[in-house]
């Protein structure tokens, strides 16, 4: 099985799993806030994947899945104005700094 899209070679493809925890009280902000990032987001150039997850099992804790075309696009996508916005918002309702874990397919 392969993980490569048409078009996209799965060796430039670059994908992100940060992680955010929400203060106690502050997780329906955070949900707001990664909500509004994730429809701004999945416009950029260069997005094959933007999704928000909430730990079931820890409700401050929230994770992005993240997959993009390639290092480039990543670069170019952590400069808009709206990834900005939400650091610095998100900045006040997050307990501590968030976790960026930057898997690559095993085999």
């Amino acid at each position: 099985m392969t993980d490569a899209l048409p078009g996209v070679p799965a060796s430039t493809a670059v994908r992100l799993i940060p992680v955010f925890e929400a203060k106690p009280g502050f997780e329906a902000e955070l949900a707001r806030l990664l909500s509004d990032l994730q429809t701004a987001s999945r416009l950029d150039d260069g997005c094959l994947e933007y999704s928000v997850f909430n730990d079931a099992e820890a409700p401050c804790t929230f994770l992005l899945y993240e997959k993009w075309t390639s290092s480039t696009a990543l670069d170019v996508h952590n400069e808009q104005q709206h990834v900005k916005d939400f650091l610095v918002s998100a900045e006040q309702v997050m307990a501590r700094d968030l976790s960026v874990y930057r898997p690559s397919p095993a085999s």
